[in-house]
């Protein structure tokens, strides 16, 4: 329970910085995706029930916070998250920062194909503006440059006294 509310907190928080702080500190083009981040690492964590409720909780906090079309992002991440549990199901995800990179740069172009296609879907075309492909890129970057001490961060949290993940008795 501990564990749901510190991540539940956690999302809460990089929502909102990713919303409001970091539009300030980067140009547009720059702006790393912390949520992004946060929902890798959810899809790598051994939990299934607990990552998804994360997942959708993260996107109802962006959505908000953010302006979004509402449940856009809610879908985005869900889908996200549950491609990762499926492609750990298939390959073996080690926790090496070159794997958690290429997760994360595997989420950013399943996050962009829905930001092509969803909004065509949902009918809200004309509510919702897609940046210039020479936006991708340097953003991408960022985020990227952010997974490492965003991943040190969350792997302090699973280190706390009564957050580890329990072991199977050999």
């Amino acid at each position: 329970m501990l564990r749901f509310l510190i991540l539940l907190f956690t999302a809460y928080l990089l929502s909102l910085f990713q919303s409001a702080v970091t539009s300030e500190i980067f140009p547009n083009f720059l702006k790393p995706d912390l949520m992004l981040i946060f929902i890798t690492y959810l899809g790598t964590s051994p939990f299934l029930i607990t990552g998804a409720v994360l997942a959708l909780a993260g996107g109802l906090f962006y959505d908000t916070f953010s302006g979004s079309p509402f449940g856009l992002f809610l879908f985005i991440y869900l889908g996200i998250f549950f491609l990762l549990k499926l492609l750990g199901k298939i390959l073996i995800l080690g926790e090496t920062l070159a794997v958690r990179v290429s997760l994360v740069t595997l989420a950013i172009a399943f996050q962009l194909f829905l930001l092509i296609f969803l909004p065509l879907a949902f009918g809200i075309l004309e509510k919702f503006s897609l940046p210039g492909a020479s936006w991708i890129l340097p953003q991408a970057v960022t985020t990227c440059a952010a997974c490492w001490p965003l991943f040190r961060l969350f792997k302090m949290f699973a280190a706390l006294p009564g957050f580890a993940i329990p072991q199977p008795m050999a």
